[in-house]
């Protein structure tokens, strides 16, 4: 009768440790969920024996284990413990209860725990954004490419110094681009200023023939052409110098005023041509004479570029401002309309 009893009593006493045990768990979420799981595993697997209850109230020791221990500890533990997860965190020292929760917005729950339950947790605003992420490597931005400089335009190379006292060129557009090339001068500018020099008695479409005979060095001594046809007359007083062939003769009406030597299609003065002397060896070698086309055409690129002291870099076309200039210079003056009617030309054949 006693024995009953006893079992009773200690059904009634391991139901109440299970019910509350659960209830606890159940109501305590806040309790790190791997711990619980160990905890309700070592519960469930409990495997209890009564016949140990009644040889202990019996006070049957007979099969206590000093008198007959086991003989392999491993095969008879009564408690069969769950197996170990490596990937599971293992309980402290100081026991499941007093392990410190996890704040509760940071737990990994399934099911939100009832309204009347919930602790609230002094939480910062930026709380969860401050959470330390591990840097990563940003992706480095590609090279943006760079720009390709254009391509300087090639330097035509300068042609050699001429030699021979026929001068390159049979018509006057060669002899004009000739000069653009060595001089970095417009030939359109040079077709201008020509125009309105002597245009009426060299126009610009003349033929090879007689441009030949006036663009050799000499013409004048030999008595190749006519001095009042090549312009090799001075301008003031319209007589022909006397170191010509044909010397005396009278080609114009005089002028007057000082006679500064003028001659040849683009009416260069003997001061002029002798400031170019120095220059022009790079581009002639030997004597010049400004009764000679091509010499005449170099001479005055030479003494316009001086004048104008820093010309520009475009050798084929300039601004309306240095072709004003370069009238101005020449002529001493805009009087007359000179300085239109060369920069009216000069547009005309740019």
């Amino acid at each position: 009768m006693l024995t009953h009893r006893l079992k009773i009593l200690t059904s009634m006493i391991i139901a109440l440790i299970l019910v509350q045990g659960y209830t606890f768990f159940s109501q305590n979420p806040a309790v790190i969920p791997t711990q619980a799981e160990n905890i309700k595993g070592l519960l469930s697997n409990l495997k209890f024996n009564p016949s140990s209850l009644t040889r202990l109230f019996t006070l049957n020791f007979a099969d206590s284990p000093l008198t007959n221990p086991p003989t392999s500890p491993v095969n008879n533990n009564p408690f069969n413990y769950p197996t170990s997860d490596p990937n599971r965190p293992t309980p402290g020292d100081t026991g499941l209860i007093n392990q410190t929760p996890t704040p509760y917005h940071l737990q990994p729950t399934t099911s939100s725990p009832p309204d009347d339950e919930l602790v609230d947790f002094p939480v910062e605003d930026n709380d969860i954004n401050n959470i330390p992420v591990a840097p990563t490597n940003p992706p480095k931005p590609t090279n943006k490419p760079k720009p390709t400089k254009p391509p300087k335009p090639t330097k035509v190379p300068t042609p050699p110094p001429i030699t021979t006292t026929q001068r390159p060129g049979s018509t006057l557009t060669e002899i004009f681009n000739d000069v653009q090339k060595r001089e970095c001068i417009p030939a359109a500018l040079l077709y201008a200023f020509q125009t309105q020099e002597t245009g009426p008695w060299w126009p610009i479409n003349t033929a090879s023939s007689k441009v030949k005979i006036y663009n050799k060095y000499g013409w004048w001594l030999d008595g190749t052409g006519n001095s009042c046809t090549g312009m090799g007359y001075h301008t003031a007083t319209g007589v022909v110098p006397s170191d010509a062939a044909d010397a005396g003769t009278v080609c114009q009406n005089a002028l007057g005023g000082y006679d500064q030597g003028i001659m040849g299609i683009l009416q260069i003065s003997q001061d002029e041509e002798n400031a170019a002397k120095k220059y022009i060896t790079s581009v002639i070698s030997g004597n010049i004479d400004r009764r000679v086309l091509f010499d005449n055409a170099v001479i005055f690129a030479i003494i316009t570029k001086n004048r104008l002291g820093d010309p520009p870099t475009n050798c084929s076309d300039w601004p309306d401002d240095a072709i004003r200039t370069a009238a101005e210079k020449h002529y001493g003056a805009c009087s007359d309309n000179y300085c239109e009617n060369i920069l009216k030309y000069y547009r005309e054949y740019r």
